[in-house]
């Protein structure tokens, strides 16, 4: 997560804006889990995915070029298993998902899309653009991606200025539609999932989930986690002035949301109100209300 948002944006986003929060649902934390056994090092968690049991992830590093297999072991998220997707160059992979046999990653830095089949080499999706130029959008390019499966489709997002979501035909290598939703609540998107029809959009400087209709384009319902993660006697990691929320993962019954705090360690408010310690990022488990 490297990004950088006019102070307007925030003003708008964190002042009257903020008020509306009161007519959406609330989601209820249920639990809360670091990830541990990095080595010590920074890890900038960019997505999550679960593959039948087994939950994978990533980190948007520059020269982060794995998948790791997760275990939640004594309410700690450990790595257990890393696979290396042998690309080169610069890379700030942002999501991941997954079908029929193939991992799905989008890297912001150049703005490729790849496939990668757990045992083997990535290989570059020759998605046709058309005039639309990703590898020139730098830090405003890809933030997420997600696919249907059965429909053969992948939706990508990009993030803002402005932000849009790219519908693509996974048989044709094209592009079907591009679209946004009203930017009323938040001025981004952070990730994404698609479930039985409907497409999930992480907002992330407004603290949503978003269940939107792909096909009309339409907002069917909108959720919030801001008293978890933006709550008024603090965020979980600080001094931050920005949303952290970078993965989004969907169960039956519940909605996970991984945060990317960019080597920011854990508040005095996280500490005491969770006992979140030291720079390690968390996966938020919340219940996933229902019909949503």
């Amino acid at each position: 997560m490297r990004f950088i948002v006019p102070v307007l944006a925030v003003v708008i986003l964190f002042g009257p804006k903020a008020i509306a929060q009161n007519q959406f649902i609330e989601l209820k934390l249920l639990s809360y889990s670091q990830l541990y056994n990095t080595n010590g090092a920074r890890f900038d968690l960019s997505g999550n995915v679960q593959v039948g049991e087994q939950f994978y992830i990533n980190a948007d590093g520059k020269d982060d070029s794995f998948i790791y297999e997760i275990k939640l072991i004594n309410q700690k998220w450990h790595i257990v298993n890393k696979s290396p997707l042998h690309l080169d160059g610069d890379l700030d992979l942002e999501a991941v998902d997954y079908c029929n046999g193939l991992f799905y990653l989008a890297n912001e830095e150049n703005g490729k899309v790849y496939t990668y089949p757990l045992s083997g080499k990535s290989q570059e999706l020759p998605i046709d653009f058309g005039t639309e130029t990703p590898g020139d959008w730098g830090n405003a390019g890809w933030e997420g991606l997600a696919i249907d499966c059965q429909g053969n489709v992948l939706y990508l997002v990009k993030e803002r200025q402005p932000r849009k979501v790219f519908k693509v035909n996974l048989a044709t290598k094209g592009i079907e539609d591009t679209f946004n939703i009203p930017e009323t609540e938040s001025n981004d998107f952070a990730d994404a999932k698609f479930e039985k029809g409907f497409l999930y959009l992480l907002e992330r400087n407004g603290n949503f989930v978003t269940k939107v209709n792909p096909e009309t384009h339409e907002v069917i319902q909108k959720v919030s986690y801001r008293q978890t993660c933006s709550h008024e006697n603090g965020k979980l990691y600080a001094p931050s002035k920005y949303g952290m929320a970078e993965s989004l993962l969907l169960t039956e019954d519940e909605i996970w949301i991984g945060l990317d705090n960019n080597g920011i360690p854990a508040s005095d408010y996280a500490t005491k109100k969770y006992g979140m310690i030291g720079d390690a990022p968390v996966i938020l488990r919340f219940k996933r209300p229902t019909g949503f």
